[in-house]
This record gives C-alpha cells, sequence and structure tokens, in this order.
C-alpha cells in the first residue's frame, strides 16, 4: 500500500484542495518534511548508479573480503555524496547546518563511538553464548594461528598476518558500510521527519520497515530474519534518538557486525564477508535459534538481545545528548529570525 509522503507526515484536510499547501507547509515556508524525506532517498542512489560499470560483478554467496580499488572507491564514494547530499538538502530545504546531521566532532563524539562498539561487542558476546547453551553454535581458534613441525605446534606468522590484514580491512569495510546505512536510515530522512512535527514513532517504523526490506535480497534471507533486521532499526533509531548523533548508532552497527564476522566468523546478514577470522564458529541446528547461514540475525538469540539491548539504552541515564548537540538541535536561524528545534528535545 503506497501512502502519500505529503498527507501521511503532515496533516492537511483543508478544502477546497490547495496544490501549494500540499507540497509547502504555510507555517516554516518550507517543503513539507515527507516530501523532504522522499527527495533525500531519490537522491541517494545518485552515486551508485554513476560507479555501476566500474564495480566488479560478484556472486551473491561472497565468501571473503575483497578491498580492491573498485570497493573502496564505491563506499567512499557512497558515503561521501550522501554527505553531500544531506548537506544540499539540510541548506536548501531547511535552511540548517550539516552539523545538525549528528557527523561533526563535537567534544563527546568519541565516546559515543567506543561507547557503542563496546556495546554491541557484548550484545554479539551475548547472543553467541544463548546459541552455544542451546547447542547450535561451537567455537574454536582459527588453525591459523598454529603450525605443526615434526608435531609441535608453532606460531604461524603468516597465518597470524592473513588474519592481522583481515582484521584491520574488514574494520574499514564495515566501518564505510555501517556509516553508509545510518546515513541511509537514520540520516537526513529520519531527521527530517522529526522535524515535521510527526511523533518520534512514524521515521522509526517507516524507516526500520524500510532497513528490513532492503536486506530481503541478501542469500538465505528469511521472513525471520527480516523481522530481526526491522528491531535492528528500531534498536538503532533509538540510539539515535538518546544521542541525536550519528557516531552512537553508526559505531553500534560496526561494532555488531564487526564482532561477528571478523572476531567470531559468523555470516553478516547471510553473507561470509571475511575469509580469515579471530575464532570459527560454526551456526547449526536449531536454526530458529542461531540463524543457520544467514547467520545470527536470523535466529532468536539475536531478537532477545537486541529486545534487552534496545530497552536499556532507552533507559540508560548515562547515554545523552552531549552539550554541544544540543546547541545544535537549538539552532538559531538568522534568516528566518525564528528558533528551529530538531527531533523531539525540550
Amino acid at each position: 500500500m503506497f501512502l502519500c509522503p505529503a498527507i501521511a507526515f503532515c496533516p492537511l484536510i483543508c478544502f477546497p484542495f490547495d496544490v501549494n499547501q500540499f507540497f509547502i507547509d504555510p507555517q516554516t515556508k518550507l517543503l513539507r518534511s515527507g516530501w523532504r524525506a522522499v527527495l533525500y532517498l531519490l537522491l541517494s542512489p545518485f552515486a551508485f548508479f554513476l560507479l555501476a560499470p566500474l564495480l566488479p560483478q560478484t556472486g551473491a554467496e561472497q565468501t571473503g573480503i575483497t578491498l580492491d580499488f573498485a570497493t573502496i572507491l564505491n563506499y567512499v564514494v557512497q558515503v561521501g555524496w550522501l554527505l553531500i547530499a544531506a548537506w544540499l538538502c539540510l541548506k536548501y530545504l531547511e535552511k540548517l547546518r550539516l552539523s545538525s546531521l549528528g557527523f561533526s566532532f563535537f567534544r563527546g563524539w568519541w565516546r559515543e563511538t567506543w561507547l557503542g562498539f563496546v556495546i554491541a561487542g557484548l550484545m554479539m558476546m551475548a547472543v553467541v553464548i544463548l546459541q552455544s547453551i542451546g547447542g547450535g553454535t561451537r567455537i574454536i581458534l582459527n588453525p591459523l594461528f598454529w603450525k605443526s613441525v615434526e608435531g609441535v605446534k608453532n606460531f604461524d606468522l603468516i597465518g597470524v598476518g592473513m588474519i592481522a590484514r583481515d582484521f584491520g580491512l574488514s574494520f574499514v569495510l564495515f566501518a564505510l558500510a555501517a556509516a553508509f546505512e545510518e546515513l541511509l536510515f537514520r540520516g537526513f530522512p529520519f531527521q527530517t521527519l522529526l522535524r515535521g512535527g510527526v511523533p518520534a514513532a512514524v521515521p522509526i517504523i517507516l524507516l526500520s520497515v524500510f532497513f528490513g526490506l532492503v536486506h530481503l535480497g541478501n542469500p538465505s534471507s528469511t521472513p525471520f530474519s527480516t523481522l530481526n533486521t526491522i528491531l535492528a532499526g528500531i534498536w538503532l533509531a533509538i540510539a539515535y534518538l538518546k544521542t541525536r548523533s550519528l557516531w552512537f548508532p553508526t559505531a553500534l552497527h560496526l561494532g555488531w557486525n564487526w564482532t561477528m564476522g571478523t572476531f567470531f566468523g559468523l555470516p553478516v546478514s547471510g553473507l561470509k564477508l571475511v575469509a580469515h577470522p579471530v575464532l570459527l564458529s560454526t551456526s547449526e541446528a536449531p536454526l530458529w535459534l542461531t540463524g543457520g547461514s544467514y547467520g545470527c540475525e536470523g535466529g532468536i538469540a539475536a531478537t532477545l538481545v537486541l529486545v534487552v539491548a534496545t530497552i536499556v539504552i532507552w533507559k540508560a541515564s548515562w547515554i545523552t545528548v552531549a552539550p554541544e548537540m544540543h546547541l545544535t538541535i537549538h539552532s538559531f536561524d538568522t534568516e528566518t529570525q525564528e528558533t528551529i528545534k530538531l527531533g523531539l528535545i525540550e
């Protein structure tokens, strides 16, 4: 079912019908927030279409990291384009600065980054422990750490080098992928709907469902994995609402994927991305617990951890909006002589 953004996000029930009011909010004199979100989403794939002829063709069952020039260019340019598109939309559609997006280097950005990474890493450890208790996951140290010489095990520098290489390169890959997805799903579209005055539940639900649906094409996806991905979208949206910064949800996203794929060696959303992880972990029956070949995100262990983590983050008094972001949230527009409140912070 298609829901017109102008009607869905901003009430318009006046008659006779006014075309201008269908697109322009008569109070703010700005394009309605629903149309702003749609415009950004229409702009977002521009870089991909531009680079598509240059990208290598890979199968759906990717088994290792490919960090060649084309892959790096793909992620770097797409993240860069989403930032440029956000700047254009913020400047010309809302008369706001790019710093309102939540990726500025304010004083607390580093704390939010390491905190998010650690929290997500602990969450993934909890998921794997639940899977192990249920009998679906067994873990061993990657044999590449050792080599046998005349029956004696020695530290294998070549093997360690292969693991270290993937350790670092996968961090870059997952960081870029996390930044890309957070800009798209918790970035400008999410935030501009909040600024339009709609309840937070509207962008949370709409963009989390969108987040889940775009993962339907991943290998071994199931209806349950899609529901878990929607739940992950809600978890990350709550993380943004608590801090009004994209550093925290991006670090959560990065820590979740990196710990799952690089540390434990499990599939990430159906993709076996890391060829040489630190640990080798199985994802076997019961599949309802482990997610099978899709990975943890297809099982109920991840569901339980995501639900608990979402509640904890929402209730945590030690996760707050940084003072610098408070100033950005209540930014002053010198042209209109009005205070523009970003989001739901009072």
